[in-house]
C-alpha cells in the first residue's frame, strides 16, 4: 500500500498498531471497510459468488454499485468456485484498485485450525522483503506483485533495435496508438479488469463485432475496429496462452498491417493468473525475438500499459536485469571493450539514468560470426520532476512555444482516431478540420490534478474521454483557458452549475450546445475529464456532494445522468478537464 498509513487509514477508529522488526505496519481499525482507500480490498464469499450474502460483502456491494456482482460473475469464465479460490474484479465505486474475493469455508465455531493457519502462514510471510506490502493468495499465482512504494517515475523506455518499447502506469483506454490489444477468454467477451474497460470505452460495436468474429475460425486472437478508443484496431488476445507467442502474433499482426504502434496491457497477470515477472520476461524476450526478424520494420513503437505500479517495477527489473545481458560471443570492433555471451540470447542493452555514473553505459558496434549488428538499447528513467516529460509525445515541438494549435492532416493515426471516435455517433457531418491543442500550462495544471485524484482514490482510472459542445465564440476563451464553468447555464443546468460533457459526440453536436457560425460551421471539442468517484447530479449543485459520512469535506469528483450507464458527466473545479481535440465540422 503506497502513501503513509495515516494518509490512507483516515476513517474509522485506530484500536491499535505496531510495526513489526522487519518494518512491517499491522494496524487493527474499527470502521467500515468499505469507506477505506487502499489498492487491494478483500472479501470473503461463498461458493456461490452472491455479495448479498455476508455483511462485508452486503457493505462493498452497497457502496461498490451492483457492477461488483456483475464482475464478480464474469470472472467464473476464468476460475473454478471452490474453497481457496480467489476472484479479481476491480472496485468499481470503491476506493481501491481491486477487490480481491475469496471463497471462504463455512464458519466452523472455532473447532478447527483456522486460527493457527492464518498465523503460521503470516510467520512465513513476514521473514521476506520488509519493504512489500503482501497480498494473499492461493495457488501459483505468487501475490507479490514488486515493491508498493512510489517509484520516482511512471514510465520507463528501453530501445531494443529499432524498435522503442515503453513501460508506464496509466489507462490502456486513452492511449492513441495504431493499435490497443485486449487480452481476453475465448468467448472474447471478458467483462472484468482491463478487458471490461477496453470494450467499455470501445462501445456496443466492438462488443458486438467481438460476439461474431468469436464464431468463426481465428489464430486464437481477432481484430476488430477501435470503435470510440482513440486506436484503429483492437486485437484481441487470449490472456491464457503462452505470453511470448501471443505477443509475438501481436507484433506480426501490426506488421503485416503496416501500423506503427501498439499498446498492451500485462498480458495474464489479471483474471488468468500468470506471475508478473514471467510475464515481463516472455513479452520483452518477444519483442526481441520480433527485432531479429524484422531488420527495418514498419512498427516502431510498443508501449506496455499497466495499472498497479507494482507491475511497473517489475517490468523495470526487468529491463535492468537485461543491462549486463549479451548476444552470443560478440566481439567489439573498438579496441575498448569486448563481450562473451551469458545465459540469455538478447542484444545488449545499456541503461541510462540521472541517479548514478556508473549506470551511464556507452551503447557499442558489435560483430558477431562476419555480421555487423548495431544493437542500440536503453532503460531511461523519465523524471516527472522535469516539465519537458509532462508533454505529451505526440505534440508537435515548436521551440517551446507555451501554447499553439496545430492542424492536424487526414491520413495521420492520430487524426484517424480522434475522427473514429467522433463519427462513431456523428457519421453524417463532414469533417472540416481537426486541430490539436498545445496549451502548456493547462496541461501542467490537469496533470497535477490527476495526480492529485489518482493518489486520492487509490486508482489510474479517474479519466475520460468525452466531447463537449461549444460556439465559435467561446474557442479562442477555452483554447487559451480551458474549460471555465461560468460558461454553465449557456446550456443546461439540470444536473448542477458546473462544466459538461458528453459520452457520445451526438449530443455534444447538438445546435443547443454546438451553435453552428455564420458560415454553418460547427464546434466540437475532444476532452481528457477528470471524472473520477461520481454520483448523481441535480439542478441547483455548486459542488459535488459529500461522498463520506464521516468526513463533509471528501466529495465526490464529478456528478452525472446516470449512475449505471452515464450519458452526461459535470465537474465543477478548475484543471479537471484538458480541451486537447478540436473538431470543425458542418452538415
Amino acid at each position: 500500500m503506497s502513501g503513509s498509513w495515516k494518509d490512507r487509514l483516515s476513517i474509522g477508529n485506530v484500536l491499535a498498531s505496531t510495526q513489526t522488526k522487519e518494518g512491517l505496519n499491522l494496524v487493527l481499525i474499527r470502521g467500515d471497510v468499505s469507506y477505506f482507500c487502499a489498492d487491494v480490498i478483500v472479501n470473503t464469499v461463498p461458493t456461490d459468488l452472491q455479495l448479498g450474502r455476508g455483511s462485508l460483502s452486503q457493505a462493498l456491494l452497497q457502496k461498490a454499485g451492483p457492477m461488483l456482482q456483475k464482475e464478480l460473475n464474469a470472472t467464473r469464465q476464468e476460475t473454478t468456485e471452490k474453497v481457496g479460490s480467489i476472484f479479481m474484479t476491480s472496485g468499481c465505486n470503491l476506493d481501491c484498485k481491486a477487490v480481491l474475493h475469496v471463497v471462504a469455508p463455512d464458519w466452523d465455531n472455532g473447532a478447527g485450525s483456522s486460527q493457527q493457519a492464518f498465523l503460521d502462514e503470516f510467520t512465513r510471510l513476514l521473514s521476506g522483503n520488509p519493504n512489500k506490502d503482501r497480498i494473499l493468495m492461493t495457488g501459483d499465482t505468487q501475490g507479490i506483485f514488486g515493491t508498493v512504494t512510489n517509484p520516482k517515475s511512471t514510465r520507463y523506455k528501453m530501445r531494443i533495435g529499432v524498435i522503442t518499447l515503453q513501460v508506464a502506469v496509466g489507462d490502456i483506454t486513452k492511449e492513441s496508438t495504431d493499435v490497443i490489444v485486449n487480452s481476453t477468454t475465448r468467448t472474447f467477451n471478458l467483462k472484468s479488469g482491463v478487458s471490461k474497460a477496453i470494450l467499455e470505452g470501445a462501445g456496443p460495436a466492438v462488443e458486438d463485432e467481438c460476439a461474431v468474429l468469436a464464431t468463426q475460425p481465428h489464430r486464437d486472437f481477432i481484430v476488430t475496429q477501435g470503435g470510440h478508443l482513440m486506436c484503429k484496431r483492437i486485437i484481441h488476445v487470449l490472456g491464457e496462452n503462452d505470453v511470448r507467442k501471443t505477443v509475438s502474433s501481436v507484433l506480426e499482426e501490426c506488421e503485416r498491417r503496416k501500423y506503427k504502434s501498439v499498446s498492451l496491457p500485462a498480458i495474464g497477470t489479471g483474471n488468468a493468473g500468470k506471475n508478473p515477472t514471467r510475464v515481463a520476461d516472455d513479452m520483452i524476450d518477444a519483442i526481441v525475438d520480433f527485432t531479429r526478424k524484422h531488420s527495418t520494420p514498419s512498427l516502431k513503437k510498443v508501449k506496455v500499459v499497466v495499472f498497479l505500479t507494482e507491475l511497473l517495477n517489475v517490468f523495470y527489473g526487468n529491463m535492468k536485469k537485461r543491462e549486463i545481458t549479451t548476444s552470443p560471443t560478440f566481439q567489439s570492433t573498438s579496441p575498448k571493450a569486448a563481450f562473451s555471451g551469458l545465459h540469455r540470447q538478447h542484444p545488449i542493452i545499456h541503461g541510462q539514468s540521472t541517479s548514478t555514473v556508473e549506470e551511464n553505459l556507452l551503447s557499442t558496434d558489435c560483430s558477431s560470426e562476419g555480421q555487423n549488428h548495431a544493437w542500440e538499447a536503453g532503460v531511461t528513467n523519465e523524471q516527472e520532476e522535469e516539465s519537458n516529460d509532462d508533454i505529451p509525445e505526440s505534440w508537435t515541438d515548436t521551440n517551446q512555444q507555451l501554447f499553439c494549435v496545430i492542424q492536424l492532416q487526414p491520413g495521420q493515426s492520430e487524426y484517424d482516431a480522434v475522427k473514429e471516435r467522433f463519427s462513431q455517433t456523428c457519421p453524417s457531418y463532414t469533417i472540416e478540420k481537426i486541430e490539436r491543442i498545445q496549451n502548456v500550462f493547462l496541461w501542467q495544471s490537469y496533470q497535477v490534478k490527476k495526480k492529485h485524484m489518482d493518489m486520492k482514490n487509490g486508482h489510474m482510472g479517474n479519466e475520460r474521454i468525452l466531447f463537449h459542445g461549444t460556439d465559435a465564440d467561446s474557442v479562442p476563451h477555452i483554447n487559451q483557458h480551458g474549460f471555465n464553468r461560468s460558461y454553465a447555464g449557456k446550456n443546461a443546468i439540470a444536473y448542477g452549475k458546473g462544466t459538461y460533457f458528453a459520452v457520445d459526440a451526438s449530443y455534444s453536436a447538438n445546435d443547443n450546445y454546438s451553435r453552428p457560425d455564420g458560415n454553418g460551421r460547427k464546434h466540437v471539442y475532444v476532452a481528457r475529464v477528470l471524472t473520477g468517484a461520481y454520483t448523481l447530479g441535480h439542478e441547483g449543485l455548486i459542488s459535488p456532494p459529500s461522498k463520506n459520512t464521516f468526513n463533509s469535506t471528501d466529495l465526490f469528483d464529478s456528478v452525472t445522468d446516470d449512475i449505471q450507464y452515464p450519458k452526461v458527466f459535470v465537474v465543477f473545479f478548475d484543471y479537471q478537464a484538458y480541451p486537447e481535440y478540436l473538431i470543425t465540422f458542418r452538415y
